[in-house]
């Protein structure tokens, strides 16, 4: 093998032969496939239309080599599954008497898997929704990839009519979605050898022109070497691992091809030679808890680096050799830390549906880290307030780094051991626009009147009700006047005009007509009217004594519950 470095070309077919001949590897830097469903369907999308899809980056080498230096390699996915995303280790020693050509990919896996997953394979992904655990192989579906046939009739349809959804060429569907259309299994273009066969079979097929020709397309671009090929990739031809690597760390140390956490991730795992399973497991972990979160490698990259007592900027030159070596000989115990700190979260009811800010929990993760506990209802509830001041005063969306910087520092002051957490531990931080985690009077009047149902009126609800079983029971926003009872339509019929009609549509969101109630309940209550509810016997946290139920005096009702709630919000802040 000539040790020079050139341009080459490959069809992509090869390429996924390769990858099914267990001859094209992923090395452990890479991080791993993070690509969904729609950006295959881009990706194929710039195939059929002739565009360029970028060039690959693969180290030629040789099984011998491979066998002697034994690096950490990895087979491409190719049914795909989202509880699942960590790619399989290939043997350290190669069987076999093959002396044929071995590639490891270094930029380029990303589309590889897709269109592994495309043409010989599936993707499977979580169905997601309130009170659906990602640990219930129920909630999970698995689809291919299909071309809608009747793609160029629809979208003159949608011309005509606007409401007519928009349609896609490409779409990754269930057997039984495909049944119900006019669909083409994309994988089936494998079973041809040549492009005259395919448009035999085109040809007697009932579909329109254009279709025929996209299909004729991606059968060409995917056979396709040069010229028109899909993968023109650099050829590295180097005797040693370590220097095909360093040539990976120097395209990508610009940032354009990685993310600064990828990059922090391949520097730390080098030499970790079961670093990058570890890390992998911790955030399956994590992520699986309660109702499911999606906690990122990024993150993780960003609190190991404070853990290491290291500034929160994702900077490669933080990863100095002493700090690495104290990520990796304490890494159970930072394992430790975010899965107490998940189960934390969990058992507050929280998920990624209501997370709004996965940077605010990192402080909870270094105290933990750090020797803290929360073993009490004490400790627990000033975590809540933590986090709700955190997201709701969003005090870690601007310059986050320096929130997280100060909070870490204020957690590293005190000995976690000792010391219960409490919201007041960061009251002397101020941050980036006079922001503070500190709570006024005027902030929760803003919070009243500011917030609609969503991820802050839901933290907020979660210590107003503090003695629900959040983590156990699912928990739904409900509205106490249900939202249907202020259809413009029917506020006219109790003659309330116009102006106030306007006003209430915005009120009827906010946190003073909100209650949290359990989901079965939630859903028997559902469009009736809050004086019906009542008069069956059901009742509502802050409850106005002597204010009328009806619709007709919704503004009373809302003005007492909002006093009641403030009072109750202020008791808790100690404001």
């Amino acid at each position: 093998m000539e040790n020079q470095n050139i341009y080459e070309d490959m069809s992509a077919l090869y390429a996924l032969q390769l990858v099914n001949e267990n001859r094209l590897f992923l090395p452990d830097i890479q991080r791993e496939y993070v690509w969904d469903t729609s950006e295959i369907e881009r990706l194929f999308e710039s195939i059929i239309d002739g565009y360029p899809i970028g060039t690959f980056i693969f180290w030629k080498t040789t099984k011998g080599q491979i066998n002697e230096m034994r690096p950490n390699l990895y087979a491409f996915h190719r049914d795909f599954d989202k509880s699942n995303t960590e790619n399989a280790r290939v043997p350290e020693v190669l069987s076999g008497n093959s002396e044929n050509d071995y590639y490891i990919v270094l930029d380029g896996q990303q589309r590889i898997t897709s269109m592994n997953i495309a043409l010989n394979g599936s993707y499977t992904q979580f169905r997601g929704g309130r009170g659906k655990s990602k640990s219930n192989p129920k909630y999970w579906v698995t689809r291919c990839m299909y071309y809608d046939l009747e793609y160029y009739e629809k979208i003159k349809n949608q011309e005509k009519d606007d409401e007519v959804p928009p349609s896609k060429r490409f779409c990754f569907l269930t057997a039984d979605d495909a049944a119900t259309g006019n669909y083409f299994r994309i994988n089936e273009i494998l079973a041809f050898d040549n492009s005259f066969d395919l448009g035999a079979k085109l040809g007697t097929m009932n579909i329109g022109k254009k279709a025929a020709a996209d299909l004729y397309n991606l059968f060409e671009r995917m056979h396709a070497i040069k010229d028109n090929g899909l993968i023109h990739y650099y050829c590295i031809s180097k005797d040693s691992y370590d220097d095909a690597l360093d040539i990976f760390v120097r395209v990508n140390s610009t940032g354009r091809k990685l993310t600064k956490s990828d990059l922090i991730f391949s520097t730390l795992i080098d030499g970790w030679k079961d670093g990058k399973d570890k890390i992998g497991k911790a955030l399956k972990v994590m992520n699986f808890k309660g109702d499911g979160f999606e906690f990122s490698r990024d993150y993780l990259m960003r609190l190991c680096l404070i853990m290491a007592d290291e500034r929160a900027e994702l900077k490669i030159q933080s990863l100095t050799k002493p700090t690495i070596e104290n990520i990796r000989n304490n890494w159970n115990k930072i394992y430790k830390a975010v899965d107490e700190m998940t189960k934390l979260l969990a058992g507050m009811g929280l998920s990624d549906e209501f997370l709004s800010s996965y940077n605010a929990t990192m402080p909870l993760a270094y105290y933990l880290y750090k020797g803290g506990k929360f073993d009490s209802k004490e400790s627990i509830s000033e975590a809540r307030k933590y986090l709700a001041v955190s997201m709701v005063k969003n005090l870690f969306g601007v310059a986050s780094n320096t929130a997280l910087n100060a909070t870490a520092d204020a957690v590293r002051k005190i000995d976690c051991r000792k010391t219960p957490f409490t919201l007041k531990l960061f009251e002397g931080i101020t941050l980036v626009g006079d922001n503070r985690f500190t709570v006024t009077e005027s902030d929760i009047d803003s919070w009243l009147e500011k917030y609609e149902k969503g991820q802050s009126t839901y933290i907020l609800l979660s210590l107003l009700y503090p003695n629900l079983r959040l983590g156990q029971v699912t928990f739904h926003q409900d509205h106490c006047h249900p939202y249907a009872g202020f259809e413009p339509r029917k506020l006219a019929e109790i003659n309330i005009d116009s102006e106030t009609s306007s006003r209430w549509l915005r009120m009827r969101n906010r946190l003073p007509n909100l209650q949290l109630l359990e989901g079965s309940e939630n859903e028997s209550k559902n469009k009736k009217p809050l004086k019906d509810w009542i008069a069956e016997g059901n009742s509502i946290e802050y409850f106005p004594d002597g204010v009328s139920l009806e619709l007709r005096d919704f503004e009373s009702f809302y003005n007492a519950r909002r006093e009641l709630m403030k009072t109750r919000l202020m008791e808790i802040f100690d404001v």
